[in-house]
């Protein structure tokens, strides 16, 4: 059984800490999956929530046919969707904070600053995206979601997410590139 698996084991006897675990591991994922859906973050912290109270119920349903990832995402994916159906969603768009991008450990304070403007500069470009573009770019590249698990997630085919990943990326790229124009004109 694997550690996972035994820690799912505990939340079904009723181990809160268990079920703790499973939070902290996951919840940082699943709030940016619903940040990029719903591009509120007090929506996103509610559809959370919400999520994990759904998990936790639905939790003897689960058979393990999936990774248990892509099980707990794609409840965060429809609880996102089903917000943004309902009367009380409000679209306040916040700064977002790109998190986890891969960087190696930095030193010097430069370095960390350059990894402050990558995030930054990232953070923006996906902004400028359509959200179903940023929340594929998301999964894909930086949550380093299979387009398999990607999928599961999104319930699309695997060739409509490859497509869909074309076109994000060019779409990002293109952007990247008006954003670095604009600010090396700015620079000038």
């Amino acid at each position: 059984m694997t550690d996972e698996a035994q820690w799912i084991a505990n939340v079904l006897e009723g181990d809160k800490q268990s079920f703790a675990f499973l939070v902290s591991k996951y919840e940082r994922m699943a709030y940016t999956l619903a940040f990029r859906i719903v591009g509120n973050r007090e929506e996103a912290e509610e559809v959370v929530q919400d999520a994990f109270v759904k998990m936790y119920r639905s939790l003897p349903n689960f058979r393990g046919s999936c990774k248990f990832s892509s099980w707990f995402y794609q409840i965060v994916y429809h609880t996102a969707i089903s917000s943004l159906r309902s009367p009380h969603f409000f679209s306040d768009f916040e700064s977002v904070e790109v998190t986890d991008v891969t960087v190696a450990e930095q030193e010097t304070a430069s370095a960390l600053l350059e990894a402050k403007d990558r995030k930054e500069i990232i953070s923006q470009t996906l902004k400028a995206l359509a959200r179903d573009e940023a929340l594929l770019l998301t999964l894909y590249y930086l949550e380093e979601c299979s387009v398999e698990d990607i999928c599961q997630i999104t319930e699309l085919s695997p060739s409509n997410v490859k497509t869909k990943l074309f076109r994000a990326r060019k779409h990002f790229y293109s952007a990247l590139e008006k954003k670095m124009k604009q600010e090396t004109k700015n620079l000038l």
